[in-house]
């Protein structure tokens, strides 16, 4: 039986590496640590808006869309929906507002722009990540808050989209978190393992560019008011960069980056030029929940100061709110998306 003998070693190296890699996993990802209660929002939960994993305030008022896709569930389309805060039990917050158009439909970062046009009405359009395009959406707002499919935007490289943030009336940045794509084996490992494949391109109008490349998964977007400063979630990297933006050239130069002890998802701006980033505490938990394989997953929302002072504005083991990936201020509320849970939380806002 000697010839076993190398298989025998084959064997236990096998195992042994595979144990190793998960205790790799597991300490890299967070997977050994408690997550506590934390923060001092008070929250009520909406229930039955699923998967809303964006959210996008609406100015000069107390509404926001939402980017809705049951995970979960196993649905095989998402929706946005349009939620007033004023009148949270309105049966038309739960109306998707993009007549079924088109009918494949990911819905992943979304954006609204709105400016005022020389004639002085205003123009609102908002721009939705699909990933099951994987494109670029542009949507015509009307009075109703009702959505008109207008454009789609697509590029051979943009095979992962993500987040994205409007500089125009059609024209945007959109982050690619992997070259080969997230639902990929090969976009899988490239997250795993740290690897810089991510890119952001922006779309000026008429032409595509590639304006920053090796990224370690780049996530969301979010652009301050004068738009002259850009913010970038890189998710693989835990770290909150900061770039300088030419608002004629849209040239970016990057002028910071804030380390994060966590994992950045989504981005939004609050009035006061801060940044609220939700934040995936366990990435392993957090994908394993999304796909049903867990009952629950943690959440966190922090803010980060012009300064670079970090406040946890709400932490959560899963018990109020499972897999959290944004947070925004709406007026007196701050309001916390989930990629999957059957809910989102409205909170009041701590001043």
């Amino acid at each position: 039986m000697r010839f076993l003998t190398p298989f025998v070693y084959i064997i236990a190296f096998t195992a042994v590496a595979a144990v190793g890699m998960v205790a790799w996993l597991g300490i890299s990802f967070k997977q050994f640590e408690t997550v506590d209660a934390e923060g001092s929002l008070n929250c009520t939960p909406v229930v039955g808006i699923v998967g809303a994993a964006d959210i996008e305030p609406i100015p000069e008022s107390h509404a926001a869309y939402m980017a809705s896709f049951d995970r979960r569930g196993g649905a095989t389309r998402g929706a946005i929906l349009r939620f007033d805060t004023d009148n949270p039990l309105d049966s038309a917050s739960w109306r998707d507002r993009t007549d079924g158009k088109p009918v494949v439909f990911e819905p992943m970062g979304i954006d609204l722009y709105h400016a005022r046009l020389p004639d002085g009405r205003w123009l609102s359009r908002l721009f939705v990540v699909n990933l099951a395009g994987p494109e670029v959406l542009l949507y015509d707002v009307d009075a109703n808050g009702d959505l008109a499919l207008r454009e789609r935007f697509s590029d051979p490289r943009l095979v992962s989209p993500n987040d994205v943030v409007a500089t125009g009336p059609r024209s945007f940045y959109v982050t690619n978190d992997t070259a080969s794509g997230q639902k990929s084996w090969r976009g899988k490992v490239d997250f795993l393992l740290g690897l810089r494949t991510g890119q952001v391109f922006h779309y000026d109008g008429s032409s595509w560019s590639d304006v920053i490349d090796n990224l370690a998964f780049p996530n969301g977007l979010a652009l301050s008011p004068d738009g002259r400063t850009l913010y970038l979630a890189e998710m693989r990297a835990k770290s909150l960069a900061r770039f300088e933006r030419d608002p004629v050239s849209d040239v970016l130069t990057q002028v910071g980056s804030v380390p994060l002890e966590t994992f950045p998802d989504n981005l939004s701006i609050d009035a006061e030029g801060h940044v609220l980033v939700g934040t995936v505490p366990q990435p392993l938990s957090f994908t394993a929940y999304g796909e049903g394989l867990r009952d629950k997953a943690p959440s966190s929302v922090l803010r980060v100061a012009q300064s670079g002072l970090i406040e946890t504005l709400f932490q959560d083991p899963g018990d109020a709110l499972s897999a959290a990936t944004v947070g925004v201020r709406l007026n007196d509320k701050i309001l916390i998306g989930s990629r999957a849970a059957d809910r989102f939380l409205m909170c009041d806002a701590n001043e």
